[in-house]
């Protein structure tokens, strides 16, 4: 017995709790650091978050469960919070709440007192309340409430210390066996909460799991969680008739009052609510609030479009111009020579010069098929997903800016009108811009970052139109086909890829909505947090935790992705050693495949070879051009020598090819600077050569853009799609639509372009 109870003493399980925009996640990132996991809760796509920190010999395990308004199961949120709470029992539940909105947040700690579990109340935000003019009389609160209150700041440790041995005070005194007896007086409702009670309490089962008088209350609030309870824990017959009368009795009280017990419960708690925050809060001044007058513009239908434009342009400017777009990174070159790089040039670097030169100092590995699997295969592979990382990590860095000082919020009100007449939600526009709705992102983030969605329906649709908008990956494309072809209308190609993504996504979301993903899009019911300052700690480890869970993620799915794309275009080996590269992937099972499709590739301008590159971009998007390079036998030549054929070309005005001034890998520059310099010197004599291709024309190049634009994600945002989604039905839904919609598009446009003219 001493053994168990010590070891039960020595693991506890702490419940974190609190309304959305409360600062939960910033007190749970400080409670457990990096010691974090994400996983999805049994049978649903919310997100369980669960870290764990130690204080002496105890280990405790803090879940951070999802933010919600009430223990109402309106929403999975609600649902999932109520079952943790009640099935997994846990030894303390800490709510966060608003310290400048305790009489909003009250409503929550009321319900959580009524399911007699051990509470620990942390008062959040101190700062801001005391900016308001707020003083809290906290011994008044806590002995009005029955809990311990502990003042904090989350954003700068204040108080959480202090929170942590209140935990281990708390879950010490085995609360479960002398449960919380605080309880609301709800006036003409008593005597039917009495009765119900005194009929729940006869079932054995019900009062072993459950608070009876809360069972009452929700029984009163017509639950139908709690009636499901009562059939599953009653394990005879008779919860027929007690829910019967129950429901009777319900009837009846509406017919004499003229009033339901909903309104009558919400009030009474209204009421009380009001009351504590009366008797516990002075005004000690009255501020200055620049925050309303600041909301009218940030929230204006139309300057608020305006600000969202610029704040959005500036804050994925700033994420892709550190990640791959500044030399501020300090590196080594290969010659071991310091140097400036990007943090995406430096991860490349790493997985193409260094490791490989290291290996092969190590090991000596002969050219064969053993080194092509190893370089090409594996170590290409994971340099592949690494390379995403800094961008990952920036955006997050920036979004956690963005949602901290509470502007996330009112990008959301100000999009939502325009987003639901879609069936989407205002939530969903992040995710969109950040997948690549001003050109140049990524889907994998864009993904994770609807995690933030309250409803799984606007969730699911945000993750399934992502795709299509034009991500970082896509921009060598691009970059290739119009400085081939339309380098005296880049702007205007610009200006039409960007217009014809956001209106298919806008189109298929509300096609999917009707037909695959039933519902009607849910009401916006959110609160505008206070603006503050974003905490500095906090937002390195959300970045951290984020790339870090990417790499995890999906790391293992790209690497098999890539060997298998490996295998296909490294395999059968030729009889001839000597044989070039772009005859040996002529007859590879790639190639094989991409005949296998001509017949009806063709009648979209395709043939095998552009096949063979669009098979490869399923893994990545940017394989298309290295592909594309192979396939039509363009060989890596000196600057020099390309700058002459270049020259020459420019002087042919059939084959007319300017050079610009421009970075590499601007990702999201207008198109009228982005031209063969977002190339490699590879790029620069494909763009040529297949403006010497007579099968090679504006129109196939345009159709190819749109092909390249609508199709299959890449794998690795596949693979996300899974795991945030948690089936693999959505997963293969986005696949075959994307697929479907871009052959359909590519055909259209080719055969009525060929028509007309």
């Amino acid at each position: 017995m001493n053994i168990v109870a010590e070891h039960e003493h020595n693991e506890i399980l702490a419940a974190l709790v609190g309304q959305p925009n409360s600062g939960k996640s910033t007190v749970f990132n400080y409670l457990t650091g990096l010691h974090q996991t994400v996983a999805n809760y049994p049978g649903v796509t919310v997100t369980k978050k669960s870290g764990h920190y130690h204080d002496g010999k105890r280990r405790i395990e803090v879940v951070d469960l999802p933010g919600t308004y009430s223990l109402t199961s309106y929403s999975q949120e609600e649902r999932v919070t109520r079952d943790f709470l009640l099935l997994e029992r846990p030894e303390v539940v800490v709510i966060v709440i608003d310290a400048s909105n305790l009489r909003r947040h009250l409503y929550f700690v009321f319900q959580l007192l009524e399911l007699q579990i051990p509470l620990v109340i942390c008062l959040n935000m101190m700062d801001i309340a005391r900016r308001r003019g707020f003083s809290i009389d906290i011994p008044v609160l806590e002995q009005t409430l029955g809990v311990p209150v502990i003042p904090a700041n989350g954003r700068t440790g204040e108080g959480l210390e202090e929170l942590r041995r209140q935990i281990n005070t708390v879950s010490a005194k085995h609360d479960h066996e002398s449960p919380v007896t605080w309880k609301i007086n709800y006036g003409t409702l008593e005597p039917l909460i009495a009765e119900f009670d005194a009929a729940l309490s006869q079932k054995e089962p019900l009062v072993q799991d459950f608070p009876t008088r809360w069972l009452a209350i929700k029984l009163l609030e017509n639950d139908r969680e709690a009636r499901r309870i009562i059939q599953h824990h009653t394990h005879d017959k008779d919860w027929e008739p007690l829910l019967e009368s129950c429901m009777k009795k319900v009837e009846d009280y509406e017919t004499q009052s003229g009033d339901s017990p909903r309104k009558t419960i919400a009030s009474s708690r209204n009421i009380l609510a009001e009351t504590i925050e009366k008797q516990t809060i002075q005004r000690t001044s009255i501020p200055h609030r620049n925050s309303d007058t600041l909301d009218q513009f940030l929230c204006h239908p139309f300057l608020g479009l305006l600000s969202v434009a610029a704040v959005m342009f500036i804050t994925f400017q700033l994420a892709f111009n550190l990640a791959d777009g500044w030399t501020w990174f300090p590196w080594f070159n290969a010659a071991g020579v310091f140097e400036w790089n990007t943090p995406f040039g430096a991860v490349e670097s790493l997985f193409s010069v260094w490791i490989p030169a290291l290996l092969d100092s190590c090991f000596h590995l002969p050219e064969g098929n053993l080194h092509s699997l190893i370089y090409d295969g594996i170590i290409a592979g994971v340099g592949g997903v690494l390379t995403f990382v800094p961008t990952i990590f920036f955006i997050f860095l920036f979004i956690s800016i963005l949602e901290q000082s509470g502007y996330i919020a009112r990008v959301v009100v100000v999009l939502d009108r325009i987003m639901r007449f879609f069936g989407l939600h205002g939530q969903s526009i992040l995710p969109m811009i950040l997948g690549g709705g001003i050109v140049g992102g990524c889907a994998l983030p864009a993904v994770m970052a609807t995690r933030s969605m309250r409803e799984q329906r606007e969730r699911i649709l945000t993750i399934m139109v992502v795709p299509l908008m034009n991500c970082g990956a896509k921009v060598p494309v691009f970059a290739l086909l119009i400085s081939a072809f339309f380098l005296e209308y880049q702007g205007l190609v610009l200006a039409a890829i960007i217009l014809i993504s956001w209106t298919m996504a806008l189109f298929v979301s509300s096609i999917l909505g009707k037909l695959f993903i039933g519902g009607e899009p849910s009401p916006l019911v959110m609160e505008l947090p206070t603006y503050q300052v974003p905490d500095l700690r906090d937002m390195l480890l959300t970045a951290v935790l984020q790339s870090w869970w990417f790499v995890k993620k999906a790391g293992t799915i790209i690497l098999a992705v890539n060997v298998f794309l490996w295998v296909l275009m490294y395999y059968p080996r030729p009889d001839n050693p000597d044989t070039d590269a772009a005859t040996q992937l002529a007859g590879s099972y790639a190639a094989r495949m991409g005949r296998i499709f001509e017949p009806v590739t063709r009648y979209a301008g395709f043939d095998w070879r552009d096949n063979v590159a669009l098979i490869g971009g399923f893994a990545a998007k940017e394989v298309i051009v290295s592909t594309m390079a192979t396939m039509y036998g363009i060989e890596e030549e000196d600057e020099t020598e390309a700058e002459n054929n270049h020259q020459e070309n420019k002087n042919n005005k059939e084959n007319t090819f300017q050079e610009p001034n421009v970075k590499r890998k601007e990702l999201t520059k207008e198109l009228e600077e982005i031209d063969t310099e977002s190339l490699d010197i590879q790029g620069k004599h494909l763009a040529v050569r297949l403006r010497a291709e007579k099968n090679w024309t504006p129109l196939k190049a345009f159709v190819l853009l749109l092909f390249v634009m609508i199709y299959n994600p890449c794998f690795a945002t596949c693979a996300v799609i899974w795991r945030e989604t948690g089936h693999i039905k959505y997963m293969l839904m986005t696949m075959a639509y994307t697929n479907g919609l871009a052959f359909l598009i590519a055909v259209a446009v080719y055969q009525i372009a060929r028509i007309c003219s």
